[in-house]
């Protein structure tokens, strides 16, 4: 029959298979990340359901096709809520959401062979609510952690869906509304329904386009050979994490790393060769530093490390650590192995007014003096009592 209420049915098939569409277009730029294809199969089941219910009435009966079209809101919330976990890199909860979909489920089938149509469609908007719920409090939790006007967007959009949802559920219980036409209310709230569909579905799509802008962020702060932050990328890394980089008895200390000449290994081995040398020294780096420190590579055969110390003799130890590590460790190239030293400069933050620039610029001036006094070995700056800039060895020269 052709009703206000099944034109409304059409228009929700419609609109969600659109949203499918568009959601399946904008997915291919993020396909390698986990989760996007449960979005798009989100809305799909949704116009499907609505099909479905159409098909299964012919074949099967009223009662059965009926049932389907009202678990589609819930089944719909309820892999997009996994999928929205998998896309955030949490713990997807799929045996538990089966199993709250199972009871949706068996709640609308024994309402509507009871012949209680609005409580099945009541029941589960319940459902669709509480996985909207959830989905809102997941994005929420993102945006806390880690922000961006995407996860706050989309976590706000999910929070009204699951009012409105409950909202509907609500208005649809008959004893709770004696001699209300429930058909007009329901197309109220159906209306309502579509209309956040297409804002979430607006918000997925302004998720897809921040991580593409990550990935766009990442490429710029990082090195593409070591894989290490970039100078770029450390001084953005540095003004977004400011004062929280160190605990209440720790300062920021600097190290400045230098390949003792590396233009030899060029020369004599061919810059490939080079080139695996100064990837190997990046993997050195993340595997030798602490969870709060920060390597680099500054440019060339330069590298630098922002770490948390809470002396000028603990920032010692770790240079003298990190250049006797490397002096004993073999380098694999396609040349075959090579044997390596590195010059160190560290210099330490001096006050509540020291800024990581400042120190920067004088663990490269000791850089340089260790490289003028030998190499292969690690030296400490220190302001002198006219504010400029003196370096002194921290230990003997190696033999």
């Amino acid at each position: 029959m052709d009703t206000p209420q099944n034109t409304l049915l059409v228009v929700l098939q419609i609109v969600s298979l659109v949203l499918a569409l568009l959601m399946l277009i904008a997915v291919q730029q993020v396909r390698h990340r986990q989760g996007v294809v449960l979005w798009v199969s989100a809305f799909a089941i949704l116009a499907l359901s609505q099909f479905g219910r159409e098909l299964v009435e012919v074949a099967w009966g009223y009662r059965v096709g009926r049932s389907i079209g009202h678990m589609g809101g819930a089944l719909t919330y309820g892999v997009l809520y996994i999928g929205i976990r998998v896309y955030l890199g949490l713990v997807p909860r799929i045996g538990w959401s089966l199993l709250a979909l199972a009871a949706a489920a068996a709640m609308s089938i024994e309402a509507i062979f009871a012949h209680q149509n609005y409580i099945s469609l009541a029941g589960t908007a319940c459902f669709t609510a509480m996985f909207q719920a959830l989905t809102a409090t997941t994005l929420w939790k993102a945006w806390r952690r880690d922000g961006g006007l995407g996860r706050s967007g989309a976590a706000i959009a999910f929070a009204l869906s699951a009012l409105g949802s409950v909202g509907r559920a609500i208005s649809l219980i008959p004893d709770w509304h004696p001699g209300m036409d429930l058909v007009g209310v329901n197309m109220f709230w159906l209306l309502d329904f579509i209309a956040m569909m297409i804002v979430q579905a607006g918000c997925l799509l302004f998720l897809v386009n921040q991580a593409l802008l990550d990935e766009l962020q990442n490429m710029a702060d990082y090195d593409t050979l070591t894989g290490l932050l970039n100078r770029g990328g450390l001084a953005r890394r540095m003004q977004r994490q400011g004062s929280r980089m160190t605990a209440s008895d720790k300062r920021l200390g600097v190290l400045c790393l230098d390949l003792d000449h590396f233009k030899v290994v060029n020369d004599t081995l061919g810059h490939g060769a080079g080139d695996d040398v100064l990837k190997r020294m990046g993997g050195f780096l993340r595997e030798n530093c602490r969870t709060r420190d920060i390597p680099s590579r500054q440019g060339g055969e330069e590298f630098g490390m922002i770490v948390e110390a809470g002396s000028e003799d603990e920032l010692i130890a770790l240079g003298e650590r990190l250049r006797m590590l490397v002096e004993q460790m073999p380098f694999a190239t396609r040349a075959g192995n090579v044997t390596v030293t590195i010059s160190i400069g560290v210099a330490l933050t001096t006050g509540s007014g020291d800024t990581i620039d400042a120190v920067g610029d004088r663990a490269d001036l000791a850089l340089l003096r260790a490289k003028r006094s030998g190499r292969n070995r690690v030296m400490l700056s220190a302001p002198s009592d006219h504010g400029t800039v003196e370096a002194k060895p921290c230990i003997s020269d190696p033999a």
